[in-house]
């Protein structure tokens, strides 16, 4: 075992393998890693803080594009400005048009008072619109009238206001499958891809996965009464051997909840969750779940019966299947298998599945692609 000093805090990681020097040397402002891919992630976001035209950040969920935005911001002559972020999928699309561009006293039923919106927040600073392909057609529209003539209209208003913000843009999608699928205007995307950062998932940077983790972990010993100093070589091979499906942000959680459990000493195998721990043959060959354990039966210990011999639970009349989710299934896996179930069982009519689930058809789609599956 070699212990080698971490950051300021004073953590370390105890191995049988060579530590390379602390994060912080290994950073990127707030972004944290030292591979070629990340190298290159580096690269672009210097050569997008120079020149202020419109940036389109694309990643899967967890991998730092709000991170990246802000380090574009930070390093561009804008940063004195406001950093304004609005995430698209968090808003009611019957609000969105309200919440980017502002409104009216009166404007509709509930606007009891003039309100400013996110582009006018952001004047002389940055807007970061997350999950883009989320937004409503209309209000796709109203973006690309702004982004062409530099100016927006508050809902119900009647008069222009010059636009000084300039436009980062999220998403955890491929918005150019968005555009072929119907869901995402292809004149609206060039107008955001002026540059483009793709950013590379997890499991493709596992060399980055020590210096992730002895960040976290100095981290969480600071900001809570734990006095974890390191993590075994057992438990670093474990979490490399994991795909991290929900990539950064889910590492960050593990080591959060790891540290909580060990309290002191250092981390072992045994403190991480089980599906780190203990990984599928398909995970420690970096596949995670595939499509055919998530539809088969016998991955979800029920019995493999015809789905027409099932019924939702609590479904409308005729809708056929089921699917049992064990406990300590990841959120993320559940939510999956249990879409991909209700997909199938509608006989794979997206409208029908989409109204099952409660959702738009626009969201089903966004999910299927984040998951990769051919539709």
């Amino acid at each position: 075992m070699v212990a080698v000093n971490a950051d300021p805090h004073r953590h370390v990681f105890t191995e049988t393998i060579p530590v390379s020097p602390s994060p912080n040397q290994n950073a990127f402002g707030s972004i944290v890693g030292a591979s070629a891919r990340m190298r290159k992630v580096y690269a672009s976001i210097r050569k997008a803080a120079r020149v202020d035209m419109p940036v389109l950040i694309v990643g899967e969920t967890g991998t730092g594009k709000d991170l990246v935005a802000r380090e574009i911001h930070q390093r561009s002559h804008r940063k004195e400005g406001p950093f304004v972020v609005a995430n698209m999928g968090a808003l009611p699309a019957e609000l969105i048009a309200s919440e980017l561009f502002g409104h009216v006293k009166g404007a509709f039923t509930g606007a009891l008072q003039t309100k400013i919106g996110r582009f006018q927040e952001a004047q002389g600073g940055t807007l970061f619109l997350d999950e883009i392909t989320t937004m409503d057609e209309r209000v796709q529209v109203a973006l690309l009238r702004v982004l062409e003539r530099g100016r927006f209209r508050r809902v119900g208003g009647k008069r222009d206001t010059t636009s000084d913000a300039r436009v980062l843009a999220a998403s955890n999608v491929d918005p150019r499958h968005a555009v072929h699928v119907g869901l995402f205007r292809e004149d609206l995307l060039h107008r955001l891809e002026v540059l483009r950062i793709s950013l590379p998932p997890l499991r493709s940077r596992k060399s980055d996965i020590r210096l992730l983790c002895h960040y976290f972990l100095g981290n969480v010993t600071k900001g809570f009464d734990i006095d974890v100093k390191g993590i075994s070589r057992n438990a670093l091979h474990a979490l490399r051997s994991y795909p991290w499906p929900g990539n950064v942000r889910e590492l960050k959680n593990v080591i959060a909840q790891a540290a909580v459990t060990a309290q002191s000493g250092q981390i072992e195998a045994e403190h991480l969750p089980p599906r780190v721990s203990t990984p599928t043959a398909d995970q420690v060959q970096g596949r995670g779940q595939s499509e055919r354990a998530v539809l088969d039966d016998s991955h979800m210990l029920v019995p493999s019966v015809p789905a027409r011999g099932r019924v939702f639970p609590g479904g409308p009349a005729g809708v056929q299947g089921g699917v049992f989710i064990p406990v300590g299934t990841p959120l993320a896996d559940a939510e999956k298998r249990y879409v991909l179930r209700v997909l199938e069982a509608c006989a794979n009519n997206k409208t029908r599945a989409a109204e099952l689930l409660g959702i738009s058809r626009r969201t089903l789609y966004n999910k299927l692609s984040q998951w990769g599956v051919q539709f």
